[in-house]
């Protein structure tokens, strides 16, 4: 989970569970997904963000998607993804507009950044649910050093984005949010002090395959003005915010193993924080199972408490139909200033069309 967040985003995408489907130039796309979670937490800390005892819980999308091809050869579309859960006060995840031609893809709107969408580690291996770094319906709660080797970044805030084209497996792109807002919204002289001001992502990715080996590679960087942290309390005026990281994925006969490393400088908030996360999977049929891991440590400024998380998770998940998918996993760590040691185990029902 990211220690500084500028907006919002569902806990899952649908692409996580279903196919890419596509659509004739001109018609609009639409598919959905519901998903049904059971989950069981013992935590230390018994606080409002962290769930001890058993629930229930689902997570529903619907994404709707249109292109077309201008006579001169440019392919224009959008995307709108629309949260469908009861009681959700934010209704829609992504809303952007894509342009793409030889000079690569830009994209305008609120989407994930270049730092997210070209990086790649051990959090990203096989397995998404009750997993490090997406607890889904356990309530699991870090504060302070994350969960997964992950990027502070601009996460859905209305941005603009440019990607090159692919030469040769290798492909970059950069971002630039001027705030933290999203959507309709439209920031004030004042911004919210945990948010980031100016920020620029960047990314580069090389995707390949040699022999029966694939090669998933991914390095990315943030920088930004920002006045605080809201989950470490302070407000500091002129701070300044940068991070890098850099991870792999590499898949054979069925198998997929990655890792990756980040490293974050919060400035006046943070001194600085290392984190490292890895994991392996196995793909036969329709069975998946994984197992990933985590460690993070932030240093605080003079006079802070330093924060370390660690964690480790299984699950196994089972395609029963097209669009249809069960599961269950377990995690358990110790997650400082957040949910203290803990153990969750959790079972779904996944459905998408």
């Amino acid at each position: 989970m990211k220690k500084i967040l500028l907006a919002s985003s569902a806990m899952v995408a649908a692409v996580a569970v279903s196919a890419p489907a596509f659509a004739a130039d001109g018609e609009i796309n639409l598919s959905v997904f519901t998903q049904f979670h059971a989950s069981s937490t013992d935590a230390d800390v018994n606080s409002t963000a962290t769930n001890n005892g058993h629930d229930f819980n689902t997570n529903s999308e619907i994404k709707l998607k249109a292109s077309n091809t201008a006579d001169n050869g440019l392919k224009y579309g959008l995307v709108i993804e629309l949260e469908a859960d009861q009681g959700n006060t934010n209704n829609t995840d992504e809303n952007f507009i894509w342009l793409e031609g030889d000079f690569g893809r830009v994209e305008l709107g609120d989407q994930d950044g270049a730092a997210n969408n070209l990086f790649v580690g051990g959090a990203d291996v096989g397995l998404t649910y009750g997993m490090i770094d997406n607890p889904t319906g356990s309530s699991v709660s870090g504060s302070g050093a994350d969960t997964a080797a992950d990027v502070a970044d601009t996460s859905d805030s209305t941005k603009i984005t440019y990607y090159t084209p692919s030469f040769n497996g290798f492909k970059a792109a950069v971002s630039y949010a001027p705030d933290g807002s999203e959507g309709s919204t439209v920031a004030t002289s004042v911004v919210d002090s945990a948010s980031f001001e100016q920020a620029v992502e960047a990314g580069l990715n090389y995707s390949g395959s040699f022999n029966d080996f694939s090669i998933d590679v991914g390095a990315n960087g943030v920088w930004a003005d920002h006045n605080g942290n809201a989950l470490a309390g302070s407000d500091s005026s002129d701070n300044q915010f940068w991070g890098a990281g850099v991870g792999f994925n590499v898949g054979y006969a069925g198998f997929t193993v990655g890792a990756g490393y980040t490293y974050e400088d919060g400035d006046k908030v943070f001194d600085n924080q290392n984190s490292i996360d890895a994991g392996v999977s196995y793909t036969t049929g329709p069975w998946l199972v994984a197992v990933a891991g985590v460690w993070s440590e932030t240093e605080a400024v003079s006079g802070g408490t330093d924060v370390e998380n660690q964690a480790i998770s299984a699950g196994v998940q089972y395609e029963i139909a097209k669009g249809l998918s069960v599961y269950g996993s377990a995690i358990t760590g110790d997650y400082e200033g957040g949910s203290g040691d803990f153990t969750s185990v959790q079972s779904g029902v996944l459905v998408s069309f």
